[in-house]
């Protein structure tokens, strides 16, 4: 199921760039799929935020979690090297990556029903408040869960061809078989002390081996909003590095 949709994804993205007389800023999408009566869902209360949401809170008796994966072409990747604040492309493909989703994610719902299933696409996707800097549908955990990759140093998913990228996701009730989750260490860091370049890449200091500043990095990433109104983003921790945009085995079979 995950190359029907995966394939549909892609064939959506060049409609949407050709009918909006976009640049195409995109590579092919990933998607991979979860059941979504994994317990792994209720977990993340733990791992993430205590209120965040599981599937049958978006639709009742869900069944799959479809969650995609879109990657930026290298070029908007190596365009945000430079500098303290996050570069003009970066901040335009963040904008125009998430206004396209919107429009895809409904398509797929649409596709959905014409096949006689229900579909819902997860809202409160965002950050809960500049007090708690989490979110109540984290999507890199939801990809995790349906076996996207593994978590680097920077706290960004590596997917198969690498974390420089957006995730997205819906919830419907049609059953699909979930993929395996990665067993593969993918962060170099992680796997064997190398790298780490991650955190030399971070502007502020907010990010090291040891920790993570979410309120550090947070004020960066106003600043960066200020310069793009809705971009609260910086992204310098996963440009330049061996994980970036790399290609890997794929997930893990049972």
């Amino acid at each position: 199921m995950r190359e029907v949709i995966a394939e549909a994804l892609w064939r959506l993205v060049r409609e949407y760039v050709r009918e909006n007389g976009l640049e195409p800023i995109w590579e092919p999408p990933l998607a991979r799929c979860a059941d979504a009566r994994d317990p792994l869902f209720a977990r993340l209360k733990e791992i993430v935020v205590p209120n965040h949401y599981l599937p049958e809170n978006y639709l009742p008796g869900a069944r799959t979690v479809v969650s995609w994966f879109i990657p930026f072409k290298k070029a908007i990747a190596d365009g945000n090297k430079e500098g303290f604040h996050c570069s003009a492309a970066w901040a335009g493909a963040y904008l125009a990556t998430n206004a396209m989703a919107v429009e895809l994610n409904e398509r797929l719902v649409e596709n959905i029903r014409a096949q006689g299933g229900r579909a819902a696409i997860p809202h409160d996707t965002g950050m809960i408040s500049r007090e708690i800097i989490y979110s109540r549908w984290s999507q890199k955990h939801v990809a995790w869960i349906a076996g996207h990759g593994s978590f680097g140093l920077n706290n960004m998913l590596i997917s198969d061809v690498g974390c420089v990228g957006r995730y997205y996701s819906i919830v419907t009730d049609l059953e699909a078989k979930p993929d395996s989750r990665v067993l593969e260490e993918r962060c170099l860091y992680k796997k064997s002390g190398a790298c780490g370049r991650c955190t030399r890449r971070c502007p502020t200091g907010a990010l090291s081996v040891q920790a993570f500043d979410r309120r550090l990095c947070l004020e960066l990433c106003e600043k960066n909003e200020a310069l793009y109104p809705g971009a609260d983003i910086c992204g310098k921790c996963v440009v330049g590095l061996p994980c970036s945009v790399a290609r890997y085995g794929g997930p893990a079979q049972d």
